[in-house]
């Protein structure tokens, strides 16, 4: 039986070098009347034809940066915005009494940071006085301790020195008698004399300058020991209170990091009301899909206000099965039939897996329109017709001729007014006629039957 290939919509054309198809009216005796073309070489030219929707490949959700009050919302889901054109606008008044109490914010914190800084210089410098001042006392106390010992051993030699100087007086003064050969009167003077030392040596032992200096010089001494002591045990006081309140480095790098990240919050929410204060405006030509606030309410940071999808970036998308789908490749043009009006289009995206939605089976395909404008309406269906082979110098067969079995295909070759079967292999195809590859040669007549099958060896009549 003859096979028309009802898996494509396939529309082309076939140009022929020569092609010849006739028919004839003879009676059973002289053969079956059949249909007859030339296999000739020509142009094949293959399309398929799908069913898609126009979406836009690039949109744009619009999230609000501030929390605040929305002033007034220019527009509907549907409508056409150009670039540049205001959708959404706060509320002025907000936005200023925000701005101000940001402002606030980041004085106080700078306040905050510079009295931090002040008391912990206050109590830095406190402590490396007290710090300091402990290492100096410490030489001080040692230096004078060292000079008390020494003025101490000054004064006790000297008043060692006198009183051996006034034990020997005493001593001599006991030896000083008259022997018999003596003079009275000169021992006597003698005695007198060593007395008048012994008083003097008295005298000298609690008022001698020597020992009146040195004993000065040692209560100045141990007067400056008790103040330094005194003045260490301040400092020893000050050094243990600002130790507890002393600023440590992890302290200070925290207040740095702290006062950073309050810089980084207000000068980025002052920012953000600056850029607020312009509303939101699109980026781009395009459709307002979505709109999620109303005027006079109030929008948290962060939340939804409005989508649009791009006119300038559109294509019509196509779910195609298993078998079409081998006839599609990236780069092919094609052209859409979308609102009245025919747009040139390429293919410029296949996924690599099938849809998982039961209502868009198959692989899914983008198909850029090439110039798109302000007359075509996002998710309205369109027809498309995919450029699927161009082949400038083909070997045609006509279409009607080509039959199938389990083996594959093949066509019937009219030698005698036989017709003799043989198995061909055929590459791209449309309604009418098919691309052989292998099984055929130029000149060569087949023939077909459009009312029965035709069998190897059948006698058949052509005129």
């Amino acid at each position: 039986m003859n096979l028309k290939n009802h898996r494509k919509l396939l529309i082309g054309t076939a140009i022929a070098t020569a092609v010849a198809v006739g028919a004839v009216s003879v009676n059973a005796f002289a053969g079956t009347v059949i249909h007859t073309a030339s296999i000739s070489s020509g142009q094949l030219e293959c399309e398929l034809e799908l069913n898609g929707k126009v979406e836009s490949l690039t949109e744009k959700k619009y999230f609000a940066n501030i929390g605040g009050v929305i002033g007034s919302v220019n527009v509907k889901e549907g409508d056409l915005v150009k670039k540049g054109d205001l959708m959404i606008s706060y509320d002025m008044e907000d936005i200023e009494l925000e701005t101000t109490l940001t402002e606030l914010d980041a004085q106080a914190d700078q306040g905050g940071y510079d009295d931090s800084k002040q008391t912990g210089g206050r109590i830095a410098g406190l402590y490396g006085e007290a710090k300091n001042s402990i290492a100096a006392l410490d030489s001080q106390i040692t230096t004078t301790e060292a000079v008390i010992i020494m003025t101490q051993k000054a004064l006790t030699d000297r008043k060692s020195e006198l009183s051996a100087r006034g034990a020997q007086l005493q001593a001599d003064l006991a030896g000083c008698v008259p022997d018999e050969d003596d003079d009275p009167e000169e021992v006597e003077k003698a005695r007198q004399h060593i007395q008048e030392e012994i008083a003097r040596n008295t005298h000298d032992q609690q008022y001698d300058p020597e020992i009146v200096k040195k004993q000065e010089e040692l209560d100045y001494l141990n007067y400056l020991m008790a103040s330094y002591k005194e003045k260490r045990s301040v400092m020893e006081s000050q050094k243990a209170s600002t130790q507890l309140n002393l600023q440590t480095k992890g302290a200070k790098d925290q207040l740095e990091a702290v006062k950073a990240a309050d810089d980084l919050v207000n000068e980025s929410k002052l920012q953000d009301y600056s850029e607020a204060m312009d509303g939101v405006r699109a980026d781009f030509d395009g459709i307002v899909t979505k709109l999620s606030v109303s005027e006079g309410s109030y929008v948290s940071s962060g939340q939804e206000l409005v989508q649009i999808q791009s006119l300038d970036d559109v294509a019509v998308v196509c779910y195609v099965n298993k078998y079409d789908i081998t006839d599609i490749e990236e780069g092919q043009s094609a052209s859409a039939h979308i609102k009245n009006k025919d747009y040139t289009c390429s293919v410029t995206r296949i996924e690599k897996k099938t849809s998982e939605d039961a209502d868009t089976p198959g692989i899914r395909v983008e198909l850029a329109v090439d110039e798109p404008d302000d007359s075509i309406i996002l998710g309205i269906e369109s027809k498309v017709k995919v450029n699927t082979a161009m082949l400038a110098y083909a070997l045609l067969v006509p279409t009607d001729a080509l039959c199938s079995d389990d083996e594959g295909d093949y066509v019937f070759v009219i030698n005698e007014n036989r017709a003799e079967l043989r198995r061909v292999t055929v590459g791209a195809r449309n309604d009418d006629m098919a691309e052989v590859c292998e099984g055929l040669s130029a000149g060569e007549i087949v023939g077909w039957d459009e009312t029965s099958e035709l069998t190897n060896g059948q006698k058949v009549k052509v005129r």
